[in-house]
């Protein structure tokens, strides 16, 4: 088994008005289609439109505060005291630590925080952390993230692993997600 805690980033909306919802929507549909969407309606009209557009919506009949309470739902995708059919979503506030040094070898930082390093992370240190995880010079250990993302400037001497896979041949300012590995700037 493997588990793994992710933080979560949806849209929390409530509505009665159909217009709104259609110009806020057609406004943000490429925005919208990377994040689950929790809305609060009564109206049927605002349900079936939403639905229309293929994006993760769920409908919830209690108001957006936390709950810790577990109930049994009617259906699929619809959620009654913020806990979902398919899994329970928990909001959970990320911290960030800066490392504004050289990571020295046999150094071990293991952390479920945001990691952010500014200079060299030397042969031997190990990094690891369940959340995102930025490198701005160059990596010659080993460092492994599990977040939604990964940016790292040169991986030439060290070991990367992102979400399982190993990424190879970084020498540039790179972003790497879900979607594959961007350039952000040349050397």
């Amino acid at each position: 088994m493997n588990i793994k805690q992710r933080s979560v980033r949806s849209f929390e909306i409530e509505v009665e008005e159909i217009d709104k919802i259609k110009s806020f929507v057609e406004k943000r549909l490429e925005q919208l289609k990377n994040y689950p969407i929790f809305v609060k309606t009564s109206k049927q009209e605002i349900k079936d439109y939403l639905t229309s557009l293929n994006l993760e919506v769920f409908f919830v009949s209690s108001d957006f505060e936390s709950s810790n309470k577990k109930i049994e739902l009617d259906s699929p995708k619809e959620i009654k005291n913020d806990i979902i059919v398919e899994e329970k979503i928990e909001i959970v506030k990320s911290k960030t630590k800066v490392f504004d040094r050289i990571i020295r070898g046999g150094e071990e930082i293991i952390s479920d925080d945001n990691l952010v390093f500014l200079k060299r992370i030397n042969s031997g240190a190990k990094i690891k952390s369940s959340s995102n995880i930025e490198a701005f010079d160059e990596i010659s250990g080993y460092l492994e993230c599990n977040g939604d993302y990964l940016i790292i400037k040169n991986s030439a001497k060290g070991t990367i692993i992102f979400n399982g896979d190993e990424i190879k041949d970084v020498d540039s300012l790179s972003l790497i997600d879900r979607n594959g590995i961007k350039i952000l700037s040349s050397k």
